[in-house]
């Protein structure tokens, strides 16, 4: 079954913003800047890598491709989801007559909370159009009714090994003054697990 996709753009907030942006004055009133560095020889550098380690992208924001996917198959394309997430351990923790500070007692890792948001924008035959974006919003419904968890696929998930999903709460603040409505959504990560018996 082939994706269903609809415009969603997690910039459009900042491109509603752009006629506020031109009245600014300009911060710089006075002497241009020198740009002869000084007279100093300018030093090549090596450039840099982009960062690989899980931990450097715990509570950053990305944007990237996300798609949803439910138990029958069906599909739903986000070309531009921003996505922020964090981790909480599970630690037990005992406080000890005559002692500073507490014993901790690592027990596991919790879920991972996920925050996503994403725009639906009005389309019409891959067009957009100025009118309220109602068809994707039905469509990005069907899945927060679902009460089931939910497959999910993007690069920036698969880093840290995320591939199942349940969404514990969305919200969504009325926009019909644009043909934009921005929509958050939370989520926990979703593990499968074998639990077994050692009772006869």
């Amino acid at each position: 079954m082939l994706p269903i996709s609809f415009k969603f753009v997690a910039v459009g907030a900042a491109n509603q913003l752009k006629g506020f942006l031109y009245r600014m004055k300009p911060a710089r009133t006075g002497q241009a800047p020198s740009w002869n560095n000084q007279g100093v020889q300018m030093q090549a550098q090596d450039i840099a890598s982009p960062y690989a380690d899980k931990s450097m992208w715990a509570d950053r924001y990305a944007l990237c491709e996300l798609a949803f996917k439910k138990e029958d198959g069906d599909t739903l394309l986000m070309n531009d989801a921003v996505v922020a997430l964090s981790r909480r351990r599970n630690v037990v923790t005992t406080a000890m007559v005559g002692m500073n500070g507490t014993v901790k007692e690592y027990i596991n890792d919790g879920d991972y909370q996920l925050n996503i948001m994403v725009g639906v924008q009005a389309l019409k035959d891959g067009v957009i159009v100025d009118e309220y974006p109602t068809e994707g919003i039905q469509k990005l419904r069907e899945y927060f009714d679902e009460a089931k968890a939910i497959t999910v696929q993007s690069k920036f998930l698969e880093l840290f090994d995320i591939d199942s999903i349940v969404i514990t709460e969305f919200a969504v603040v009325q926009a019909t003054e644009s043909n934009y409505q921005p929509i958050s959504i939370t989520a926990l990560s979703d593990t499968d697990y074998n639990v077994y018996s050692t009772e006869y």
